[in-house]
C-alpha cells in the first residue's frame, strides 16, 4: 500500500495560552520546516508549499490572536517582539534539532530576529516576501506610542462583518491579497467560525492597533547582522515594494544571505507553490 501523508491538527500549550498548528509527517523526511504566517494569516497558509513538498516534514503553527490558537487576555497587545519568545517556546516544545526555520512577512521577519538572537535548533533560514520588521528613528518615538495607544483602544471594540456562507467570506480574502480560490479555501476554512446566522473572521482584531513601539534600524541590523546560519529569501516580483527595499538594502548584513525572485505576489508561497518548493530544493539539496 503507498504511503500517503495527512496533515495532523495538533495543540500545544505555550506561554500560558493553548495554541494551535499543523502537522505534514514525511515518510523519509529530507528535513523539517517549522513555518511561521503573516499578519492576519494562519498555519493554513503553509498548505500549498507542504503539499509541493511532500518529502519533508512541516510544523506550521498559529501565531496568538489568529487561526485556531488563544487571543490574548483582555488588555494584553500583540507587540511584535514577542514573536520571538512565541517561536521559542514552539521549537522547545517541538524538541528537534537542525530546523529549517520558515517564515512569511511578518512571519519571516520575527524568524529573522529569533535566528539573529536566540538561534537555538535551526541550520537554515527560509524566508518568504520578509527580511526583517519595519523600522523607525528615536525620534519618532512619541507619535507612534501616542499613536498605538489611540488605535489600540479603538480596535478593542471594532465590529466583525458577519458573512452569510463562507464563499463570501472567501471571495473577499480572494480580492483583498489577489489569491485564487483553490488555494484562499484552507486559509478562509480555519480562518473563520460561525456567528448568528452567519460567519466570522476567528482572528483578534485587536492585532489591527498599531506598534506602541517600533525598533531603531540599528537595533534590527544588529540582530539581522548575527545571522550564521544560511539563509534564503524568495521575493515576488509583484510583491510588497517596501519589504523589497528593506531585503535589498541590507542583504549585505547577512552573509551567507541568498535573494530569489519569482513571479507571483505578496502570497507567492500559496499561489505559485511549485515555482517557491524548487528554489527551496536549490537552496537545501545543492
Amino acid at each position: 500500500m503507498t504511503w500517503k501523508r495527512k496533515k495532523v491538527e495538533c495543540r500545544a500549550e505555550l506561554l500560558g495560552y493553548k495554541t494551535t498548528y499543523l502537522h505534514f509527517p514525511a515518510k523519509h523526511a529530507k528535513g523539517t520546516l517549522v513555518c511561521f504566517h503573516g499578519w492576519l494569516d494562519n498555519a493554513a497558509s503553509f498548505v500549498p508549499l507542504a503539499e509541493s513538498l511532500p518529502d519533508y516534514e512541516f510544523f506550521a503553527w498559529d501565531f496568538l490572536g489568529h487561526g485556531k490558537s488563544a487571543h490574548k487576555h483582555l488588555g494584553d497587545r500583540y507587540h511584535y517582539i514577542d514573536l520571538i519568545p512565541f517561536i521559542d517556546a514552539a521549537l522547545f516544545h517541538l524538541g528537534k534539532d537542525n530546523i529549517i526555520l520558515t517564515g512569511h512577512s511578518m512571519g519571516a521577519g520575527a524568524c529573522s530576529l529569533y535566528a539573529g538572537s536566540v538561534g537555538k535548533h535551526i541550520s537554515r533560514l527560509f524566508l518568504i516576501e520578509g527580511f526583517a520588521p519595519l523600522t523607525a528613528d528615536a525620534t519618532d518615538a512619541p507619535r507612534i506610542l501616542s499613536e498605538g495607544v489611540s488605535e489600540f483602544r479603538k480596535a478593542q471594540n471594532l465590529p466583525k462583518p458577519v458573512y452569510d456562507s463562507i464563499d463570501d467570506a472567501i471571495k473577499i480574502r480572494m480580492r483583498v491579497n489577489g489569491l485564487q480560490r483553490e488555494t484562499a479555501q484552507p486559509l478562509v476554512e480555519r480562518a473563520v467560525m460561525k456567528s448568528g446566522k452567519g460567519i466570522t473572521w476567528r482572528a483578534d482584531f485587536r492585532l489591527r492597533a498599531p506598534s506602541l513601539l517600533r525598533m531603531t534600524k540599528e537595533q534590527v541590523t544588529a540582530i539581522v547582522g548575527n545571522i550564521q546560519v544560511p539563509a534564503l529569501l524568495v521575493l515576488g516580483n509583484q510583491g510588497m515594494s517596501e519589504l523589497h527595499k528593506a531585503a535589498t538594502d541590507n542583504r549585505e548584513l547577512v552573509k551567507k544571505l541568498q535573494i530569489a525572485k519569482i513571479d507571483g505576489h505578496h502570497h507567492l508561497h500559496m499561489d505559485n507553490a511549485p515555482a517557491v518548493a524548487g528554489l527551496f530544493r536549490s537552496f537545501v539539496e545543492s
